[in-house]
């Protein structure tokens, strides 16, 4: 038997020794697997971030499925290594990640409150005992050495990142939460004692966790309707040495994300978090501070909040998506490459740019030259944009075939 194997029957014996010596329920079980379902998305999520192989078009986060300005790390090539022992984290992930995350995140807690009796109608009583941290210390323990256990066999090389195991579990917290305590009140209701109820839910969780060991691929085709592993065409760079290379200036990148995260919050879909915030600071700055200047205060700090999440996340995709970027330009193509993680990015051939825009942005007339930009328009109808630098006209102009100087 391989390691998992002895930890699903140690796991096993810990609950049926609790519910055999120290009277474990079978509520109490649900709550623990409900605890043990809650870290195994959080592993499923961590995992997602190693994964190497790039996720299938079909899954790709677009318009209305990706809210957050986070559309633009899927297209990141590389990885950003975090230490020695750990292999690289793929920012093109993060997406995928944050997708599967939102609906366990929204859900969990109110399994929570559901399975513990916190709310109505399943669990009419929940007194848990001491001996509870036994079970969840046991189920912990368990999903962290899976997730060391899938670091070491080196499973991060062909998986790729669509959230499938964290939507999987989003499924058994419904379980846990809705139908089993159900069916735990119709079987009391039928004469069954809490011990058999209790062995009945170990015995089901043996039995999961036997299918998924025995059909690995079985749980992903129950979220997944389609390919999951897409194609990863690398970008071709040119042998030799670049004729001029130009370094984006990270003060253009933050400032840009700065303006972006301003101009998101009051436009569009971010509009109703803001005014929402803004709503709930009045209401709380009027409480603490009375009216009518708490009300003031509080909207102004309430909107100031969302907004300032919202930048703030455009800051760390700025970060990694094009603050270490640098533009290489070759006899016959110009390659970005992303040093932060080690990849190019794009490359397009010389020959085939058909125009050059310089600074097209409202703000670059009042920024300094770091803010300037330059968009590449090729016959092929692809853009690409060079910023954020200061040489932007030697760019161009070498790019136009005339002396950079």
């Amino acid at each position: 038997m391989n390691r998992r194997v002895y930890r699903m029957v140690l796991v096993a014996a810990v609950l049926a020794a609790g519910v055999l010596r120290l009277e474990w329920g079978p509520h109490l079980l649900l709550f623990v697997y409900w605890v043990e379902a809650g870290v195994a998305a959080g592993r499923g999520a961590l995992q997602s971030l190693f994964a190497e192989l790039p996720p299938s078009e079909a899954y790709r986060p677009r318009g209305t499925r990706m809210p957050f300005p986070l559309e633009s790390l899927a297209d990141v090539r590389g990885g950003v290594r975090l230490g020695s022992w750990l292999p690289p984290v793929y920012p093109r992930n993060v997406p995928y990640v944050l997708l599967a995350l939102i609906p366990i995140a929204a859900f969990w807690p109110l399994a929570g409150l559901l399975l513990t009796g916190a709310v109505e109608p399943f669990v009419g009583e929940f007194a848990p005992p001491e001996t509870l941290a036994l079970a969840v210390l046991a189920v912990v323990v368990n999903q962290t050495a899976r997730f060391v256990g899938w670091l070491r066999s080196g499973a991060y090389e062909s998986t790729a990142a669509t959230g499938g195991s964290t939507r999987k579990y989003l499924v058994l917290v419904f379980v846990l939460a809705v139908v089993a305590p159900l069916a735990i009140d119709g079987a009391e209701a039928a004469g069954v004692g809490h011990v058999g109820l209790g062995l009945a839910a170990v015995g089901a969780r043996v039995g999961y966790d036997l299918v998924e060991l025995r059909y690995p691929e079985w749980a992903e085709s129950t979220v997944f309707s389609g390919e999951t592993v897409g194609d990863d065409r690398p970008v071709e760079t040119p042998d030799g040495e670049p004729v001029a290379s130009f370094r984006s200036d990270r003060r253009g990148t933050l400032a840009a994300a700065v303006i972006s995260g301003v101009l998101a919050s009051v436009l569009g879909l971010m509009l109703f978090p803001v005014l929402f915030g803004g709503l709930v600071g009045l209401v709380v700055g009027g409480e603490m501070l009375g009216a009518p200047y708490g009300h003031a205060v509080g909207a102004a700090v309430g909107v100031g909040a969302v907004i300032g999440c919202r930048v703030l996340v455009e800051l760390v995709v700025g970060w990694v998506v094009s603050a270490h970027v640098v533009y290489h330009v070759y006899p016959d193509a110009v390659v970005a490459r992303n040093e932060l993680t080690g990849a190019a990015q794009w490359s397009v051939r010389r020959d085939e740019i058909e125009e050059m825009i310089a600074s097209s942005d409202l703000f670059a007339a009042v920024l300094p030259k770091w803010y300037d930009t330059l968009k590449l328009s090729t016959a092929g109808g692809e853009t690409h944009r060079m910023g954020y630098f200061g040489d932007v006209d030697s760019a161009a102009r070498l790019l136009d075939g005339e002396d950079a100087g």
